[in-house]
């Protein structure tokens, strides 16, 4: 009993946090690193946390691009919430993974915070593959297309691109990244 009573407090609490959509330089500036990576495996167990335990789910990634900063290796996310046999917590917004998942991560506070990404969902850009024309296109993690880096502080859920906008490409977005982490980077400062 103490159990479900303890996992229904940290639910409400997880439904009870707002999200304010960052601006794209602060998502960048934000993140402790980014990387562009494929799930390898998504496992959730139990931890424990003195007298309490909840579930936390490792998302283990390939790590096919480091776009900004030094990822670990090898890189296993640590969000709070899973399922396990019939019991599952659920944190309202954060973004589920699937094994073959491939997606941009701006992540920061790996094993520090509940959820590691910048500004939980929005530090999420699932990357959509185009077999007609070979291109790899950047989703928001809402599944809307991203086509431009000023969408990326529209509130998910809203219509962000423009009619007949042309959805940006990973590399792209990629670029436009590395732009921005260089700029706001304390050593281009310097120079």
């Amino acid at each position: 009993m103490l159990l479900v009573f303890s996992l229904a407090l940290v639910a409400m609490c997880a439904r009870a946090t707002v999200v304010v959509p960052p601006a794209f330089d602060s998502l960048v500036l934000q993140a402790d690193f980014v990387v562009r990576a494929v799930v390898k495996s998504v496992t959730a167990e139990w931890r424990r946390d003195g007298p309490h335990r909840h579930i936390i789910t490792k998302v283990e990634v390939e790590v096919s691009e480091v776009i900004k900063g030094a990822p670990p290796s090898p890189l296993v996310l640590i969000l709070l919430g899973g399922r396990i046999g019939q019991d599952e917590l659920v944190v309202e917004g954060a973004p589920k993974f699937a094994v073959g998942d491939e997606a941009i991560l701006f992540v920061r506070g790996n094993g520090r915070q509940f959820i590691p990404l910048v500004a939980i969902m929005y530090g999420v850009f699932p990357i959509a593959h185009d077999k007609l024309s070979g291109q790899d296109f950047v989703l928001r993690s809402d599944g809307h297309p991203l086509t431009s880096v000023s969408e990326v502080v529209t509130p998910m859920g809203s219509p962000a691109a423009k009619l007949g906008a042309r959805t940006l490409t990973a590399a792209e977005f990629a670029a436009q990244i590395r732009i921005s982490s260089q700029q706001k980077s304390p050593t281009a400062h310097a120079n």
